[in-house]
């Protein structure tokens, strides 16, 4: 044989690197093919996956448009084809919602925003019955969701409103339609730091709509974060709405059985008993051992994982017992209660889910005929939830910042920081910005003064000096609360961006996250409450919340508007003494 040249090769061989990389595009993961989120297949075994929504092909999240891609967008749910007329310019205006927002007061906003409440609702899906064919229900929903968007689109062009970012994909609207048809509960899963923002009444209203009975139940989750006095205060609200509601926090009820199942493990046993769980349940509350789980009245208690599900199929089995006698559901003996489980992205739906399968032995296979995209568990027998993907629900806002400090706009991708900062430094305070990142943050206008009199100080009479430091000053005082944080928190910690100036993109997500996590502590309180929010003085350590007073939030509210009547002066860094 002669020497290989390279040639002799057959061109038509198999390429390894190629077909392991067709196998893979073509086989769907492990976890796809069980219909399980859970490793343990259809046949049992330990949950050891994490529940996530299965956000498919045509399922991306989309709550922002440019203006091309939305005319583009439109015209596919019209059905209608657009060409273009060359060489015939038409200025049509510009679009200046900032800018209208920032000229009106707010009295008149919210005047506005009051009169126009009603033309404010989410996308109702359009009636169909057995004889409606898959052709055309598809154009009646095209047809509605496109009045809908133009709808919203009045509202901001003609009202002169500011619209928050919300969902703009049919096909995620579509998986709530069908959540609500099948469940026979609706579960709002809310942010506890500030229900109302993640709170739909005209959802509770579309639910009541499709079923007489079809209740809505509102699930505060993060409650850890809020201090016994803030969670009486909203049970009031609530109460006072004829709302249903629980205080229920997932992280808690996780980490306790994990902290339960270590135990366990250490002294040989198989799983950790329900006594141990609930222990260790308390402690991270901030409770006494041998107290219950609520660290108040039953109103505003904290809810386990047994007792939120105790919670739930009774709120449920109510609904169907207060349906007709004709009702099928009274029918079935061996039917499971449906309970839906809708709500915002990042306000803890899977992580409920998780906590809530992470009490159990074996994992639990899906129901038979699981859509591809929302999905049905089954918990128990008599149980199972409907787990819907998230979606933003339009409403009023005075500017997107309070989304991003939300935490419904992704951080990550985030490059103007410095707006959401300034919300979260007037929120949370001086002191316990402080305390967290271990700052000596000094009011801006004295720290600018004290560097101007060292900077002329040190060089006499010089004009010049004069001249540079009331500049100093000029510019300072044109710097937000945010700005003045972002800096002092990047040279603090040594963040440095390419150009040699403090990292204020770094420092500003840090801060967002730490917000968004619960390590800097805002929680606002229901519409009449004065002050309207509760921010404490120290840092919020795990099982220290609780026991927080409210009446010393008030008291620090007060002291601060006494002390600090400007807005922008709730923080500041040592900033212009690092300048000279």
């Amino acid at each position: 044989m002669g020497k290989h040249n390279g040639k002799a090769r057959s061109a038509g061989g198999t390429k390894v690197g190629a077909a392991l990389t067709r196998r893979h595009k073509m086989s769907p993961p492990a976890w796809q093919q069980s219909g399980l989120c859970s490793q343990g297949g259809a046949t049992g075994g330990s949950f050891q996956g994490r529940h996530t929504t299965d956000m498919g092909t045509g399922m991306q999240s989309i709550l922002e448009r440019n203006d091309l891609d939305e005319l583009m967008a439109l015209a596919e749910l019209a059905d209608r084809d657009f060409t273009a007329e060359r060489y015939q310019p038409i200025v049509v205006g510009t679009s200046a919602h900032s800018a209208l927002a920032a000229e009106q007061s707010a009295a008149a906003r919210a005047e506005t925003e009051s009169r126009s409440a009603h033309k404010l609702h989410i996308p109702r899906r359009p009636p169909w019955d057995a004889s409606t064919s898959a052709e055309q229900l598809d154009a009646q929903e095209k047809a509605s969701f496109l009045n809908w968007r133009r709808q919203l689109a009045v509202l901001e062009e003609e009202e002169g409103l500011y619209l928050t970012p919300f969902e703009r994909n049919l096909e995620v609207w579509r998986q709530l339609w069908r959540v609500l048809e099948r469940s026979d509960i609706v579960v709002q899963v809310v942010d506890a730091r500030d229900p109302l923002l993640y709170f739909s009444e005209d959802l509770t209203g579309y639910a009541l709509m499709l079923h007489p009975t079809k209740t809505s139940f509102v699930l505060l989750n993060k409650s850890d974060l809020l201090p016994e006095a803030v969670r009486a205060t909203w049970a009031d609200y609530f109460d006072s709405k004829g709302i249903k509601y629980g205080f229920w926090s997932a992280f808690v009820a996780s980490e306790a059985q994990a902290k339960a199942r270590h135990d366990a493990i250490a002294v040989g046993l198989e799983g950790p008993s329900a006594t141990e769980v609930l222990r260790h349940f308390s402690q991270l509350l901030g409770l006494p051992p041998s107290g219950s789980s609520n660290g108040g009245s039953s109103r505003t208690k904290v809810l386990s994982t047994e007792e939120l599900l105790g919670v739930l199929e009774d709120v449920a089995r109510e609904a169907v017992e207060a349906a007709d006698d004709d009702d099928p559901r009274k029918s079935d003996p061996s039917r499971r209660f449906m309970v839906g489980l809708v709500g915002y992205p990042n306000v803890g739906k899977s992580s409920t889910i998780n906590a809530i399968f992470g009490a159990k032995k074996a994992a639990v296979a899906p129901t038979p005929g699981k859509t591809k995209h929302f999905q049905t568990l089954n918990v128990s027998s008599t149980v199972c939830l409907c787990d819907c993907p998230g979606l933003v629900f339009p409403r009023f806002a005075a500017s997107k910042a309070e989304m991003v400090a939300a935490g419904v706009i992704s951080i990550d991708r985030l490059t103007d920081v410095r707006a959401p900062v300034d919300v979260v430094a007037a929120r949370c305070g001086q002191l316990q910005l402080e305390a967290v990142y271990g700052l000596q943050l000094r009011h801006p206008v004295a720290a600018i003064a004290q560097s101007g009199a060292s900077q002329v100080s040190t060089s006499g009479s010089s004009g010049v000096s004069k001249t540079g430091s009331a500049a100093a000053v000029q510019q300072q005082q044109q710097l937000s609360a945010g700005a003045l944080l972002l800096r002092a928190l990047a040279r603090a910690r040594g963040w440095t961006a390419s150009s040699g100036l403090p990292d204020e993109v770094r420092a500003g997500r840090q801060i967002l996250k730490d917000y968004t996590t619960g390590k800097l502590l805002h929680c606002k309180l229901p519409p009449g409450s004065e002050p309207p929010g509760f921010a404490p003085v120290i840092a919020p350590l795990p099982g220290t919340v609780n026991s927080m007073l409210l009446q010393q939030g008030w008291q620090h509210h007060h002291q601060q508007q006494q002390q600090q009547p400007v807005a922008r002066s709730t923080v500041s860094g040592s900033i212009a003494a690092e300048q000279q």
